[in-house]
């Protein structure tokens, strides 16, 4: 990620840091509801990261695990 392209909740900036320390790239598009997405380059999914989540904590939850599942492959 580049510089502005942090993420407005704390939890889930810090989960999106997380993940790319693991090896997942982190896109930023802000089109929509979305903020970007998670990839998992080898296996080619992805996870949608919401701009503005009902339950940031929730959010920062399923990055991490998403993070957790592709951990092995990145």
């Amino acid at each position: 990620m580049g510089i502005g392209d942090r993420h407005q909740k704390k939890d889930v900036e810090a989960a999106l840091k997380r993940a790319e320390a693991v090896g997942l790239k982190v896109t930023r598009t802000g089109k929509g509801h979305r903020w970007g997405y998670l990839i998992c380059c080898p296996c080619s999914v992805r996870h949608t990261v919401a701009c503005t989540p009902q339950n940031p904590t929730e959010e920062a939850n399923g990055i991490d695990r998403f993070t957790r599942r592709h951990a092995n492959c990145a």
